[in-house]
């Protein structure tokens, strides 16, 4: 494995391989179990043929803080194997090594995007983005990951991004003006919302500021982000764990309780929310096209090293 992460000639690629090699040592049943289901899952060996870091999630944190390494383990194996059960292979190709899916709004200066989580590793395996095509600036990101719970198929979101830099508030305030007062991290939570839905995810469960996985370093990061506050904005529910839990299906408000001079201004914002949300069931609804590919051979074969004990069931 360390051979397929780090070929020669990449930087420090001799010392990160030796690192890799040693962490692998310590839990060597672990690592064979994780080799083993990755090579089982086609959607997960055409990722990591493109992408061979996908091999190293469970070495780093990921999903939530505290998380140990079988359970950052699972978190990546239950989200492709739902990947792999409620999306076809060829469009799950097409968002994680082709690109992702985009739809563009209104004149196209902003796109809604779905692709791998990019610069965000550690807070999902999927993410939606809000781009401002004019200035080339992300002004939302919305990472998360399929997980399986007690009722079945639901999202577990890891983190929500901003754009930094001066004038990232002027391009805020124009996205949320285009879009009728939709702010750009509610048109994530609307995707993810429509995605959900053409999913039929049961739930969603948002991370909470104590809970994020940017706390689980050497140098914890400082969470500016008021998670829970804008989770409770969807319907959320605080769980024991500090979590919040969000229901697929959002209460909208009745127009009739607005006042007259507010009710065309919120039907245009609705009609925004329906369009984000009808692009996104087009996309799962349309016949995928696949991605060109050759067959993903077998990654590797694992070793034991003398003396290793069995793998434990």
């Amino acid at each position: 494995m360390s051979a397929f992460c780090y070929p020669p000639g990449g930087k420090r690629w001799i010392f990160k391989r030796f690192k890799l090699i040693c962490r692998s040592a310590f839990r060597f049943a672990a690592v064979r179990s994780w080799l083993q289901a990755v090579d089982s899952c086609a959607l997960m060996q055409r990722v990591a043929m493109a992408k061979p870091s996908l091999l190293e999630r469970p070495y780093r944190p990921l999903g939530a803080f505290g998380l140990s390494f079988r359970e950052r383990m699972r978190t990546v194996l239950e989200h492709y194997r739902a990947m792999s059960t409620l999306v076809p292979l060829a469009l799950s190709e097409r968002v994680y090594v082709g690109g992702g899916l985009a739809w563009a709004m209104g004149d196209g200066r902003y796109t809604l995007r779905l692709a791998d989580s990019g610069p965000n590793p550690k807070e999902g395996e999927l993410a939606f983005y809000w781009l401002d095509t004019a200035s080339g600036v992300c002004l939302s990101q919305l990472s998360f990951y399929l997980a399986q719970g007690k009722g079945g198929t639901e999202i577990f979101v890891g983190g929500l991004q901003g754009p930094m830099g001066e004038n990232s508030r002027d391009l805020i305030r124009e996205s949320t003006k285009a879009c009728e007062g939709l702010r750009p991290k509610d048109a994530v939570m609307e995707a993810l919302l429509g995605f959900a839905a053409a999913l039929g995810v049961q739930r969603i469960v948002g991370v909470s500021k104590k809970n994020h996985v940017g706390r689980q370093r050497y140098t914890p990061r400082e969470i500016r982000s008021d998670y829970e506050g804008f989770w409770m904005e969807s319907a959320g529910q605080p769980m024991p764990c500090g979590n919040v839990e969000m229901p697929v299906n959002q209460p909208r408000r009745d127009v009739m309780e607005l006042p007259s001079k507010k009710r065309s201004a919120y039907r245009r914002k609705l009609a925004q929310v329906e369009a984000i949300h009808a692009a996104v069931r087009e996309w799962f609804a349309a016949p995928a096209v696949p991605h060109a590919t050759t067959p993903a051979p077998a990654l590797m074969q694992v070793i034991a090293p003398a003396g290793a004990e069995p793998l434990a069931a």
